[in-house]
């Protein structure tokens, strides 16, 4: 098949008048919507998209005999294009509830925030039915635009998202225990309960300083974490007997850290390694540590965090609606499972 290719650069930009002037002219010239895309530089649907917008059914008397037939006006597109734009929800920011966003404020701006923006959408809307308010996507939009006074510095993870690189294919020479691809697909596929996974969160990267311990469960995203005084693989043993005494854990999936290579040698409890470089094979933790750096930021020492402090800031994720589980909370589905 022969491909066209335009010198034009595309444009993510809504067409113009004088473009809608060019389709015109071009159809009238018997050009087809893929010719026309290729002239104007524009994607073939955005073409498709317009014509349809712009045609309008014509009457026409020949030797007194009407006929119908339909074409493409300009001005029509223009029409029904400026319409469009009046009833868009995006230009809609001052018919919004005033109190809907001076409550998102007050609640993503919270010492302990225990809501996203997305959860709070939800359950703002679930309560007042009646008020006009943004979808999630669209106060995204907001704020990145700067036309609300939450600023992307206040939502971590949109400052901090990085495109994926491409995942490397390496082979794991050390040998710590069993390989994830020992793992059953019962943990694989979350149907069994009771599967954690294991990381570290680390402040300043000195000796002397202490780091944080998280274990996530996979089905339910519940987590435990304690503060350790350092990250030797006997200390990291203890921390974890000591949670198997009190906690049901059948399984945990580590990195190959050299700080989890003594987990082996925990009794009642099977231990995964994961491939080195795949933090993806442990996406639970990795998400549940991003959340919790919002208390915990990257270079901060965590010798002065307190367990009060931890306590506090892990049950804020614990008891935050997620999308994921249909905007419960990961304590409440915790709890259910336990009783189940």
């Amino acid at each position: 098949m022969p491909q066209t290719h335009s010198t034009k650069k595309s444009r993510y930009s809504h067409l113009s008048a004088s473009e809608r002037g060019e389709i015109s002219a071009y159809l009238k010239m018997g050009k087809k919507p893929s010719e026309i895309a290729r002239l104007l530089g524009r994607h073939r649907s955005t073409i498709t998209r317009e014509i349809k917008r712009g045609t309008v059914t014509q009457v026409q008397d020949k030797n007194g005999k009407r006929t119908h037939y339909q074409t493409y006006f300009a001005d029509s597109g223009q029409r029904v294009y400026e319409e469009n734009r009046k009833n868009s929800v995006y230009l809609k920011l001052n018919q919004c509830s005033p109190t809907f966003f001076e409550q998102l404020e007050k609640a993503i701006k919270a010492k302990v925030r225990h809501h996203s923006v997305d959860t709070f959408v939800h359950e703002y809307k679930e309560k007042h039915p009646a008020e006009t308010i943004p979808s999630t996507k669209t106060l995204y939009r907001y704020i990145a635009a700067g036309l609300v006074s939450i600023k992307p510095i206040d939502l971590p993870k949109m400052v901090s998202i990085r495109k994926r690189s491409k995942s490397k294919t390496t082979v794991n020479k050390k040998t710590l225990g069993k390989s994830i691809e020992e793992r059953p697909e019962t943990i694989n596929n979350r149907s069994e309960f009771g599967h954690r996974e294991i990381d570290l969160v680390l402040g300043k990267k000195t000796k002397g300083e202490a780091v944080v311990m998280t274990l996530v469960e996979r089905q339910t995203r519940f987590a435990l974490a304690c503060k350790l005084p350092d990250k030797r693989a006997e200390t990291i043993n203890e921390a974890v007997k000591e949670l198997l005494s009190d906690h049901p854990i059948a399984s945990i999936t580590s990195d190959n850290g050299s700080e989890f290579s003594l987990l082996s040698d925990l009794e009642n409890v099977d231990i995964y390694f994961a491939h080195p470089y795949s933090s993806h094979e442990r996406g639970t933790n990795e998400n549940f540590n991003g959340l919790l750096r919002e208390f915990l930021p990257k270079g901060k020492s965590l010798n002065p965090l307190t367990d009060e402090e931890l306590a506090q800031y892990i049950a804020a994720i614990n008891e935050r609606p997620r999308r994921l589980h249909r905007y419960k909370t990961a304590k409440f589905l915790f709890g259910l499972a336990q009783t189940a």
